[in-house]
């Protein structure tokens, strides 16, 4: 399967960061305006406008204030993030710790598409506070709610700041990503805390049982202060492999395997008690920390 750029490109943290939007100027006349006419407490759209055809300026932005009051369907956010909407909603927000599948397409502002999920040929998921996106994506995503549709301008000090990322976004460079809410990933709560967020389903999979092989590729997360990716299978192109309840690997894990079908994928939440504990891993993982597996089932013999 091909990867997009938010699992190849993991490993160094992508997801954003912050600058200002110098470049990108707002049209007092051509910017889109709300839509009054059918609109209600849960659903807010809006205009068209924001073409860059009608405007006249490639990305134009929308208008902070509309005859005098604040834009519903704009945030501004410290450090120049901003959020524009074309469908809001309300009272379904995205949290920390949520896991959400949505369609995106990210791209240099003003500039060229550089990622987007079109190639996995489904949404992507996402999982906040484990360092999975840039700062300023996950901070935008966290004022949206389900089911919006919408844009994160992230300036580039929230972004790939002056280092840029490989040849793909230059240095300083601010991002736009054009985002779609499509679900929020209920968990399964198990007994000692343990997580499980399945994101691809297989009605027809069964789950493993004592001493059967999983075999599966994975990106694996800390969270808290220092949260980010620590190891993945991809960098050795060799998927893991463990016997459930019969080998040598984090209690957390084999608990949260056992809810999990054949071709299913799923991030496993694990507390630390049932992690790494108050040794850590050497320097992967700090003491005390809960960890996230993303893991995607290749097999079970």
């Amino acid at each position: 399967m091909k990867l997009s750029l938010i699992y190849i490109s993991i490993c160094s943290a992508l997801l954003f960061a912050s600058c200002d939007f110098d470049g990108v100027k707002t049209s007092e006349n051509n910017d889109a305006e709300v839509d009054t006419s059918n609109t209600n407490n849960l659903n807010l759209t809006v205009d068209s406008g924001i073409n860059s055809a009608e405007s006249g300026e490639p990305y134009a932005l929308l208008k902070d204030t509309i005859q005098g009051e604040a834009n519903s369907m704009v945030y501004n956010g410290e450090g120049g993030l901003r959020v524009e909407w074309t469908l809001k909603k309300e009272n379904d927000p995205i949290e920390l710790n949520d896991v959400v599948l949505v369609n995106y397409t990210a791209r240099v502002a003003a500039g060229e598409e550089y990622d987007s999920n079109k190639a996995m040929n489904a949404p992507a998921p996402l999982k906040t506070n484990i360092g999975m996106m840039v700062e300023g994506w996950e901070k935008g995503l966290l004022q949206m709610n389900v089911g919006d549709i919408g844009r994160i301008m992230i300036p580039s000090a929230m972004a790939y700041g002056e280092d840029g990322y490989s040849s793909i976004v230059p240095p300083n460079a601010d991002l736009i990503v054009e985002i779609e809410i499509i679900e929020r990933v209920q968990p399964i709560v198990l007994d000692e805390g343990v997580k499980v967020y399945t994101w691809k389903k297989n009605v027809n999979g069964n789950n493993p049982e004592k001493n059967q092989l999983i075999t599966f590729d994975y990106f694996a997360y800390k969270k808290g202060q220092k949260a980010g990716l620590y190891d993945n299978s991809f960098k050795d192109s060799q998927p893991f492999s463990f016997r459930l309840e019969n080998d040598n690997v984090i209690d957390g894990l084999h608990q949260g395997m056992k809810v999990i079908k054949s071709d299913e994928n799923a991030f496993i939440e694990i507390p630390a008690k049932l992690a790494y504990g108050n040794k850590g891993l050497v320097d992967l993982v700090p003491k005390n920390t809960d960890i996230v597996y993303d893991v995607r089932i290749l097999s079970i013999d």
